[in-house]
């Protein structure tokens, strides 16, 4: 029985051999003086649209499929700017509100340190801006001023917010603000923005030059590729299922889910033409580190998994054949089997683990977080941190459909094989429980004060 909200239309016969398809032949296995064959079409080329979302296109966007993309083709950002791309975007929104239990990481305890003049650097829809004024005025601090600056405009004029949004491209160098303009500066999810190297510290010493001294950066993003999270000795945050990320972190390298296997291979191949990061929550502490006018670092890492891991709830020597962890010797095996499906029936792999720096390890104690009880049973989670993590999975689904004209351009993947593959990946995400293997997505944030020079 499928889930609801799947379409009838994934119940089809899996063709035989699809995967093998997937690989095309290259050119030189073709034979001296054969050509490839090319599609006979009768139509003509399609035109650009007219209208998009029943307005007229604008001549400073292009169109992929009848997907609107912002400015020049040549900037390194690959998904689309319509509506469809905004409603993932604010999805990401809240799973960040509900595993970070905030919607910024930098405290304010006192009223008098709201901050007045607040950037928000790729503020998409506005929501997150939306979110912080009506937080602060709630506080007593109404008078807070908003920046918004994207390549385009997806946000409303929002009424009761003191708000202004400037159009420019962060790879234009100089930001278009005044030096110490700002005592608050988010940057969201935007790594997909910019290449690494030289390009990435020159745009972190430009958000420093428009923050006063004594301002706060703050840094909030998620890895491109999925890793698989090892049974963990610390209990997953009751509130939302999240793992919080230590030292004694451990990942298998590899999924054993094939669909992860294939995205992770084509992604990383895709952001390796353009000089992105995979994995930027592994590098950003570092990289906000060595700069000297940047000071009091802290930071805040999760592993979100994508569905129930099969060795959640069940005390650690059940999994790992080791010695109980202290904080799991009171917990109840939940008792329930690990479900058969397509991944977990291929041969078991050696697993290869890796562990984050003790520089990117989250400080705080999580021996305080609460875990919900039923009975005298300890439950890892909640209903609604299980439903996050059915939301996360969606999301990440809705990252992959976005990113498909990318990923089979540079991945040379035929559009009937894309189209196969995905309805596998859907039926294997959703119905059939494929990613019970602690596959996961990392969410971080790192923010620092302005020190004076």
């Amino acid at each position: 029985m499928m889930e609801p909200g799947l379409s009838p239309a994934f119940q089809y016969q899996r063709p035989a051999a699809h995967r093998e398809r997937l690989v095309p032949v290259p050119l030189t296995t073709l034979p001296d003086g054969v050509l490839p064959l090319s599609p006979i079409t009768s139509n003509p080329p399609r035109k650009e649209p007219q209208y998009f979302m029943g307005r007229p296109v604008h001549p400073n966007y292009h169109y992929k499929k009848n997907r609107r993309y912002a400015g020049d083709e040549s900037i390194p950002y690959p998904l689309p700017c319509d509506q469809q791309e905004v409603n993932r975007q604010n999805l990401v929104h809240h799973i960040f509100n509900e595993v970070f239990g905030t919607i910024h990481a930098a405290e304010f305890p006192r009223v008098e340190d709201i901050p007045s003049r607040v950037l928000d650097v790729g503020c998409g829809s506005g929501l997150w801006i939306a979110c912080m004024s009506d937080e602060f005025a709630a506080r007593g601090r109404p008078d807070v001023h908003f920046t918004g600056m994207d390549i385009v405009r997806n946000c409303p004029d929002m009424s009761g917010v003191n708000f202004r949004f400037t159009k420019h491209n962060i790879l234009n160098l100089p930001l278009p603000f005044s030096p110490g303009e700002f005592d608050y500066i988010m940057v969201r999810e935007m790594t997909l923005c910019y290449p690494q190297g030289r390009s990435s510290e020159a745009l972190l010493e430009e958000y420093l030059r428009i923050l006063k001294v004594g301002g706060i950066l703050e840094v909030q993003c998620s890895d491109h590729t999925i890793r698989c999270l090892s049974p963990s000795s610390i209990p997953p945050s009751s509130r939302s299922g999240a793992y919080p990320m230590t030292a004694s972190t451990r990942f298998n390298h590899k999924s054993d889910n094939s669909y992860i296997q294939d995205y992770n291979r084509w992604v990383s191949h895709f952001l390796g033409t353009k000089q992105l990061p995979t994995i930027p929550c592994t590098s950003q502490q570092s990289t906000m580190a060595m700069e000297k006018s940047l000071g009091h670092i802290r930071n805040r890492r999760y592993a979100l998994p994508l569905d129930n891991p099969h060795w959640e709830g069940k005390p650690l020597s059940l999994v790992t054949g080791t010695l109980e962890n202290r904080s799991l010797t009171s917990l109840t095996s939940m008792m329930e089997p690990r479900r058969s499906t397509e991944s977990s029936k291929s041969a078991p792999q050696a697993a290869t683990t890796t562990s984050i720096s003790a520089g990117d390890a989250d400080t705080r104690s999580v021996d305080s977080e609460p875990r919900e009880r039923k009975g005298s049973m300890e439950m890892f989670v909640s209903d609604d941190a299980r439903g996050l993590r059915i939301l996360a999975r969606q999301t990440f689904t809705s990252l992959i459909r976005n990113l498909e004209p990318v990923l089979r351009q540079s991945n040379k993947i035929p559009q009937e094989d894309w189209d196969w593959w995905f309805r596998d990946l859907m039926l294997n995400f959703h119905q059939n429980k494929g990613l019970n293997g602690g596959e996961c997505i990392e969410i971080g944030a790192w923010w620092g004060v302005k020190k004076s020079t």
